[in-house]
């Protein structure tokens, strides 16, 4: 059951369709998304979304994930504090002209 996102009223799709992802993830299962169209019955909001996701493995095993997964976004505060985590060199250009002349 999903909540209508207009009044909180739980709705049953009306209808419902799969959708294949071509590439399997990293632990080689393929992932199908059932989408169903939603109509509340009490304010009669209309809108898509996501059912649940099936996530099928390569010797059949199947893991069913329900309710709506998103990723959390991080903050931009958050992405500077965390820098790039490579090394910094800093190189005085006055140290290379001196080497320079003296050859």
């Amino acid at each position: 059951m999903v909540k209508c996102p207009s009044c909180g009223t739980e709705v049953q799709p009306e209808r419902t369709w799969q959708l294949v992802a071509p590439l399997p993830d990293a632990e080689g299962r393929i992932t199908i998304t059932v989408m169903g169209s939603f109509r509340c019955p009490k304010c009669g909001y209309s809108w898509r979304g996501k059912v649940s996701t099936l996530k099928v493995g390569p010797e059949g095993e199947v893991e069913v994930v329900k309710g709506k997964a998103r990723r959390r976004r991080r903050k931009k505060k958050e992405k500077a504090e965390e820098g790039t985590g490579g090394t910094i060199i800093e190189v005085d250009l006055s140290d290379i002209y001196e080497e320079e002349q003296i050859q």
